[in-house]
């Protein structure tokens, strides 16, 4: 989570560097200074573009680097003295939006200062990684919020996420699980099966939106289970940002997994600068868990004509008949 300093470090740094220089090159200005990474807030001349520039020692620079949605990484030459030293700079794009640029970087730097005691391979990994899930993040659009019907999306995921934990899951095998922010076929792809969720805020019935007609083909992935998740508005419930807070608690003994869960909560489009724009608030109110067999009332592809390429379909859970399952009866048939 990008705080509120590192943001104000960063903006009163590129206002010190701004104007115009006489000749192409590099002004910067040390921002944090950790264990196995050197981090500079930056501007190229003659373009005047804001940067974040990161100081790493590698003994091979990769060749293949983050690139897109208004901004680039690309590799520096400052000219130091430390000629072991590889810098990479993070550089905005005429283009690119300012102010998400600089929610970026702060979090970039909010996040490389949390895990400081990391060597220096797995910090390099983490700052590429950082830096793709705020790439898919900006993919959704220029405004950084959820669609009313991902953000509903997104409560039954961190609903199933926590029931896994309490089920008796480990924190780290269920981040691990959770696939649905990284576009996985299923939501979550456990050792004891593949879980496909699905929530609802209906007032009538238990309506759940099927996608595809691969989300729920037992085939692709044995056993499968569909997992309901049915919510009710109501203004004693949680909002999308305590729901977060909720799973962040869970995991709070564990920073490395708390810090894959924040990741993957960019990659699925939610970003902690943006918590206070999801006022709705919901109760989980009901659940149903379903194994996915031939009794299952599903719709796939070896059962319908090959001329027929897309299909989205509705099943109402409240009007089929079947046993749930339990978690902990999954979870425990499998050790």
């Amino acid at each position: 989570m990008a705080l509120p300093n590192e943001r104000e470090a960063l903006l009163t740094a590129w206002r010190a560097l701004a104007g115009r220089a006489s000749e192409p090159g590099w002004r910067c200005i040390s921002v944090a200074t950790y264990a196995h990474c050197h981090l500079l807030a930056g501007r190229r001349f003659p373009g005047n573009e804001e940067a974040l520039l990161a100081g790493f020692h590698l003994a091979i620079p990769p060749t293949e680097l983050p690139l897109g949605h208004g901004f680039v990484v690309l590799t520096v030459d400052l000219g130091t003295t430390e000629p072991d030293r590889v810098w990479f700079g993070l550089v905005r794009q005429p283009a690119g939006n300012p102010e998400m640029f600089t929610l970026m970087a702060a979090d970039i730097v909010s996040t490389l200062g949390a895990v400081s005691g990391l060597d220096e391979g797995s910090l390099f990994r983490l700052f590429l990684d950082r830096i793709r899930a705020w790439q898919n993040f900006m993919r959704r659009g220029h405004d950084g919020l959820l669609s009313p019907e991902a953000e509903i999306g997104l409560h039954g995921e961190l609903i199933l996420l926590g029931m896994l934990i309490d089920a008796g899951l480990e924190v780290l095998p269920a981040v691990d699980a959770w696939r649905g922010p990284l576009h996985g076929l299923h939501d979550f792809e456990t050792a004891a099966g593949a879980i496909e969720v699905k929530t609802t805020a209906s007032e009538q019935g238990f309506p759940v939106k099927i996608l595809s007609l691969e989300q729920l083909d037992p085939s692709l992935a044995e056993p499968l289970y569909l997992a309901g998740i049915h919510l009710s508005a109501d203004s004693e419930g949680l909002n999308l940002t305590g729901r977060v807070e909720g799973v962040r608690q869970r995991l709070r003994n564990d920073s490395a997994t708390l810090l894959a869960f924040s990741t993957l909560l960019l990659h699925a489009g939610y970003a902690d600068t943006m918590a206070d724009r999801y006022p709705r608030r919901f109760v989980h109110d009901r659940s149903r868990l379903l194994r996915v067999d031939d009794r299952f009332p599903n719709l796939i592809r070896s059962r319908i004509p090959s001329a027929i390429t897309t299909v989205r379909y509705e099943i109402d859970l409240d009007r089929f008949e079947c046993e749930d399952q339990m978690l902990t009866d999954i979870l425990l048939h499998n050790e």
